[in-house]
């Protein structure tokens, strides 16, 4: 793996920025008007939890990002803690 990126860091990203402008004001009222309210609330039901889950993970010593910093052969992911 590189030494910087991998695609599970990316992916992190990702979904951390998503659920970040998911707290915009005025998402929810858009949301609503393209899915309908009843989607909406459905999709929303089962995506704030979610990003609970994605934001404890990276409050919890950003597990992703140091998953194998303990790695001896130095060609991990990240071959110290950040």
């Amino acid at each position: 793996m590189g030494t910087i990126r991998n695609g599970a860091r990316t992916y992190l990203d990702v979904i951390a920025k998503a659920c970040q402008l998911s707290r915009l004001p005025g998402f929810r009222t858009g949301l609503n008007t393209i899915l309908g309210t009843g989607n909406a609330a459905e999709l929303f039901a089962a995506w704030e939890p979610f990003c609970l889950i994605v934001d404890g993970l990276i409050a919890g010593d950003d597990f992703f990002n140091r998953k194998d910093h303990i790695d001896t052969d130095s060609s991990g992911e990240d071959t110290e803690a950040l």
